[in-house]
């Protein structure tokens, strides 16, 4: 399989908490998907890193919080890639997708 993406991607401003062990950082999602997110913050962090976020989404009543990877990194942020995610947070997702503005690919 080439680079291509398995879900589209949408432009958002999210705030998240990032947990990296014991630290807590705030910080916002540029861009998400089903499989994950692209997290705006200065803090470089590891290719490989396991990072737990936790975000609020309209259609939830309560946080959600997601087991995630670092899968790449820039000078402004790192991607997240979303480990299992409940059936209720795919739902909320698709909901949330509806009013946001699909990403064009780079």
């Amino acid at each position: 399989m080439s680079g291509r993406r398995v879900h589209e991607r949408y432009d958002c401003h999210l705030p998240v908490s990032l947990f990296l062990g014991e630290e807590e950082l705030t910080a916002h999602v540029a861009n998400i998907s089903l499989g994950g997110m692209f997290v705006i913050t200065e803090r470089s962090v590891e290719y490989g890193t396991a990072v737990k976020v936790r975000f609020r989404l309209p259609a939830l009543k309560e946080e959600a919080t997601v087991e995630t990877t670092v899968r790449w990194a820039k000078p402004n942020g790192i991607g997240l890639q979303f480990g299992s995610l409940r059936a209720i947070e795919v739902w909320a997702l698709n909901q949330y997708f509806k009013g946001l503005t699909v990403t064009p690919e780079h």
